[in-house]
């Protein structure tokens, strides 16, 4: 590659309850918030989508593209950030560079040491210091959903996302498909959203709890609709929300 080698940083940012509800994954490359610099619509995508399991920023041979912000009102409306990440060698190159509300986007490749950034990256990943309790339950609840499928899929269910939100204290919100995610063709499908109260004292008995009352009934009967289309909750039998 020749040139300067960079160096990238990331650290999660929890705003004030008071403003706002976001988590961000704040990503910097020589001390710089370069996300922030170039896309100001909407907030960096939280930790669970960049540094969860799916390991978004893993850099490989075959390269991908990775959201890494994303319009408060969604990409559709105005808007995300992504990149291409690519390993090269002993070095890791992220590069074109990418706005689909905005063309013409410029923002030179950054090239890091690939050691550099694969402890970044892995450290990142592991440090769960920022969490406070309900964040922390999320996340439990979250790994036992997927590590365990029958406790949803025996309603005929698959879990989506699980959240904390810093002005909603005491409570998780957990999404989950009824009979299958929306990338499985054309078949018709809908998101609920269930809001559970999280108990007190040890995280991983909170997140047990969460679990059960969950997964315990039905859970299609006791969250919101929140996803889907009119027509599918017809062939599926459920009453759309007006």
């Amino acid at each position: 590659m020749g040139g300067t080698v960079d160096r990238i940083s990331i650290r999660v940012t929890v705003a004030d309850p008071a403003r706002a509800t976001a988590v961000e994954t704040r990503i910097l490359v020589d001390d710089r918030p370069v996300v922030a610099e170039v896309f100001t619509a909407g907030p960096a995508e939280p930790p669970e989508h960049l540094l969860g399991p799916d390991h978004r920023l893993h850099a490989d041979v075959e390269p991908h593209e990775v959201r890494l912000a994303e319009a408060d009102c969604t990409e559709g409306c105005c808007g995300a950030l992504y990149v291409t990440i690519q390993r090269c060698g002993d070095q890791v190159v992220w590069r074109d560079w990418r706005n689909p509300d905005a063309a013409g986007l410029t923002l030179r490749p950054f090239t890091f040491d690939a050691a550099q950034y694969d402890t970044e990256i892995a450290r990142a990943e592991s440090d769960h210091s920022w969490e406070w309790h309900e964040r922390t339950v999320a996340r439990l609840v979250g790994q036992r959903l997927r590590e365990d499928p029958e406790l949803l899929g025996r309603w005929d269910c698959c879990p989506g996302w699980v959240e904390a939100r810093p002005n909603d204290s005491g409570r998780v919100h957990v999404s989950y498909f009824h009979p299958r995610p929306p990338s499985a063709g054309e078949q018709p499908w809908l998101q609920f959203v269930a809001v559970l109260d999280v108990a007190a004292g040890d995280p991983a008995k909170a997140a047990g709890g969460v679990v059960s009352a969950l997964c315990d009934g039905d859970p299609r009967r006791q969250g919101r609709l929140a996803g889907g289309t009119r027509e599918a909750a017809r062939q599926l039998g459920f009453r759309w929300p007006p």
